[in-house]
C-alpha cells in the first residue's frame, strides 16, 4: 500500500511540475526562433512577403523612415491572378509615404530560399553591399540562415530585423491557432532547409 501511495504522489508531483513548467519550455521553443541584429545603416531594406496583416511592410517602412537605407526591396511572388505580393507590398509602402523611386521589386519568389536567390540579382545590379531583412519574429532564424548563405558568397552583409508590432506572441503561442501553426511550420521547415543545406 505504501509503495502504491509513493508512486501516486510521485506521479502527481510530475504532472503538477509539468503543468507549471510547460509555459517556460514552450515559450523557449518560440523564442529560439527569434533572432535580431543590432542595426546599422545599409544599402537596402528587404521586406519578405508571407504575413497576412502587412506588419512586415510596416516595419520596413519604419526602418526606411528611420534612415536605415535609401531603398526598399519588396520580395514576394504570385498572390492572386496577375497580382504579386511584391506589387501589393509596394502599394502599401506608397500609401505609407514611401516614394515609388525608392521601391524595388522581386516578384517571383515562392519560398524563403527563393526570396534570397531571386533578390540577389537585384542587389548585385544596384551594387548594394549590405541589406536589412525584415520578416515576422518566428521566421527570423530561418531567414537569417538562408540569406547569409546566399549573400555571403558575394560578400553582402545581412542584418535581420523582426517586426516589432507583431501579432505573434512567443509566450502564449500554443493558445492561438495562427501562432501554433507558425511555430510548428517553422520547426518543420527548418529541418527541411537543413537537409537542403540552409
Amino acid at each position: 500500500m505504501k509503495k502504491k501511495l509513493f508512486w501516486l504522489i510521485t506521479l502527481m508531483v510530475i504532472l503538477l511540475g509539468t503543468y507549471f513548467i510547460h509555459p517556460f519550455i514552450l515559450g523557449g521553443m518560440a523564442r529560439y526562433l527569434i533572432v535580431q541584429d543590432k542595426l546599422q545603416k545599409a544599402d537596402v531594406i528587404i521586406v519578405l512577403a508571407g504575413d497576412g496583416n502587412g506588419e512586415r511592410v510596416e516595419e520596413g517602412v519604419k526602418s526606411f523612415k528611420q534612415g536605415y537605407a535609401k531603398y526598399i526591396l519588396m520580395s514576394g511572388g504570385p498572390l492572386a491572378w496577375h497580382l504579386t505580393n511584391a506589387e501589393w507590398m509596394k502599394k502599401q509602402a506608397m500609401a505609407d509615404g514611401i516614394p515609388a523611386s525608392a521601391i524595388l521589386l522581386e516578384d517571383k519568389s515562392r519560398s524563403t530560399i527563393d526570396n534570397a536567390q531571386f533578390s540577389l540579382p537585384v542587389i548585385l545590379k544596384h551594387h548594394f553591399g549590405s541589406a536589412i531583412v525584415v520578416t515576422s519574429p518566428y521566421h527570423t532564424r530561418r531567414a537569417a540562415r538562408t540569406f547569409r548563405k546566399v549573400f555571403s558568397k558575394q560578400g553582402i552583409k545581412v542584418m535581420i530585423r523582426p517586426t516589432e508590432k507583431s501579432e505573434f506572441n512567443p509566450d502564449r503561442w500554443w493558445t492561438r491557432h495562427e501562432d501554433t501553426g507558425a511555430v510548428v511550420w517553422e520547426y518543420a521547415a527548418s529541418v527541411l532547409y537543413f537537409f537542403k543545406g540552409y
